[in-house]
């Protein structure tokens, strides 16, 4: 009866000893857990986006219909009239929205210039003439758009127009007669005249880096009428002002254009993998 009872207690211990082997081979034999998925970095991070600062010099040449006087005085016939060209610097700010379209505000000063006009007239006294002289020049501000035409070999032209004021001043401004005019004398105060300005732009920018951007640049600004203070006579005269009507000017200009770069975020390596038996 014993030994009946040891054979069958040392088959279970048998039966158990061979599910446990068989459940150790089981575990071995299965892989790994799956590493678990990486961390995606997070999209970049938009600091500052295509604003830009730009700076500006350039010369410009005036065009004009000739200057003149009003109210206008009897007899009086244009000799000549003209007014020099100048020297311009200017800043601004703006921001490139895509690959084609970017605006900017602008800010300008144009150095004061001469002027000068003579007139001829006849009397019956005889004949004379008069000549007008003094210095134009101001600020402008400008509103621009423009249309960037693709980049090659890092070169991208460009077309856009603006629209925006001019205050400009006529400033040392003197009368002289001669002829049968001659002691005749005129000066006028310093006067500033404020008008709505527009401008049309064609150039080309180059890459210098990734942010910075040299540009070389056409632009045609409308000014408009420029108009002295009011002329007082020596000896006595009728008052009258003198008139730059239609005042532009073609510019050609330099400048830098510095884009603020996106920063990115930084990336995210996923931790050391543990695993857990």
């Amino acid at each position: 009866m014993r030994s009946l009872k040891s054979l069958r207690a040392a088959g279970i211990a048998a039966l158990l000893a061979t599910g446990s082997a068989g459940i150790a081979s089981a575990a071995d034999m299965m892989a790994p857990p799956p590493p678990p998925p990486p961390v995606m970095a997070p999209a970049p991070m938009d600091v500052g986006g295509g604003f830009y600062l730009r700076g500006d010099v350039g010369l410009g040449l005036y065009s004009h219909r000739p200057i003149d006087t009003s109210p206008p005085l009897a007899g009086l016939a244009t000799v000549n009239s003209t007014v020099n060209g100048t020297a311009f610097v200017g800043i601004g700010a703006g921001y490139q929205f895509n690959s084609f379209f970017r605006a900017d505000l602008t800010g300008e000063y144009r150095g004061h210039t001469n002027h000068r006009h003579n007139d001829s007239f006849t009397t019956v006294a005889g004949n004379g003439s008069n000549l007008i002289t003094g210095k134009v020049g101001g600020f402008v501000g400008l509103a621009n758009g423009y249309v960037d035409l693709g980049t090659w070999n890092r070169i991208t032209p460009f077309l856009g127009a603006g629209i925006g004021a001019a205050s400009m001043s006529m400033t040392n401004s003197r009368d002289i007669g001669f002829g049968v005019a001659a002691g005749s004398t005129a000066s006028a105060p310093d006067k500033s005249t404020t008008r709505l300005a527009w401008a049309l732009h064609a150039g080309v920018g180059y890459d210098l880096t990734a942010n910075l951007k040299a540009e070389a640049a056409y632009r045609y600004l409308h000014i408009g009428n420029v108009t002295t203070g009011s002329f007082a006579c020596t000896p006595v005269c009728a008052p009258f002002k003198a008139t730059v009507h239609n005042l532009a000017s073609h510019d050609l200009k330099v400048g830098l254009r510095y884009t603020f770069s996106d920063m990115i975020a930084p990336m995210y390596a996923p931790g050391p993998l543990v695993r857990k038996y």
